[in-house]
């Protein structure tokens, strides 16, 4: 009889509720993500993309911290890229939850990100 463990991550949920939920479809990049112990690339749900399909990092020094590039969605699902550039839904408008979205992001970077999406609420 033969056995293997594997080990599964779920996403974690980022929407307050479903309600006003607006995706439109994006893609996300390859180069963008490193390989794991398995060799897959993973793009986790939650993370910002911009209209290129780069994953939207915050960059600098405390105090003056900014962001690579403008975000225009959140990703709706996490995306395996690993054999090459995938298609996605980005959220546009809707409620998010601030502690899974922008964990991590200094106060000044949120301020960019709340400015580019106009229509995402977080809570």
């Amino acid at each position: 009889m033969y056995f293997k463990k594997e080990t599964y991550n779920s996403d974690l949920e980022i929407l307050v509720t479903p309600a006003n939920l607006v995706t439109f479809s994006g893609t996300v990049l390859t180069d963008v993500a490193t390989a794991d112990e398995y060799g897959r690339k993973y793009v986790l749900n939650g993370s910002l993309i911009d209209a290129d399909g780069n994953v939207v990092k915050q960059t600098g020094a405390t105090g003056s911290e900014t962001l690579t590039s403008t975000p225009v969605g959140i990703l709706y699902k996490t995306v395996d890229v690993t054999n090459g550039d995938m298609p996605c839904s980005l959220v546009v408008e809707g409620y998010l939850r601030a502690d899974r979205v922008l964990d991590g992001f200094a106060a000044k970077a949120i301020t960019a990100i709340k400015t580019a999406l106009p229509n995402i609420t977080f809570r």
